[in-house]
């Protein structure tokens, strides 16, 4: 009976985890480069080294810890977002978690539209 139990939970977590009943969250925090497709062509030998010393050095003149790759502070984001860096779900400032920040709000009232919703 104890056998049969113990095979019992792993099938039902491999099923639900393979079935999609659990789905991680869509990849909108990875920092992406506006313009890397001009200055960082595939026909470079050296394209990933460079698109990542690129991303390293501006990540760290605005502050950002390169391996986290992430920030809860909205200054840090919003240099980065000036350097060309962009995330998938859209600015840093229309994100759920930073909305509610004071430099988010004055920065929302000069560049977003009116009728902007916080993703997440």
């Amino acid at each position: 009976m104890k056998i049969r139990f113990l095979f019992l939970i792993p099938s039902i977590l491999l099923l639900t985890s393979c079935s999609g009943w659990f789905q991680p969250l869509p990849p909108h925090d990875h920092w992406r480069l506006h313009n890397a497709d001009a200055l960082f062509p595939e026909s470079d030998p050296n394209v990933l080294t460079k698109y990542v010393d690129r991303k390293e050095k501006d990540m760290k003149d605005c502050g950002m810890d390169y391996v986290v790759g992430e920030s809860d502070n909205p200054e840090v984001n919003l240099c980065l977002e000036k350097k060309g860096w962009y995330l998938e779900g859209g600015p840093i400032c229309e994100e759920k978690t930073m909305w509610d920040s004071p430099i988010c709000i004055q920065w929302r009232k000069k560049h977003s539209k009116p009728d902007a919703k916080p993703w997440q």
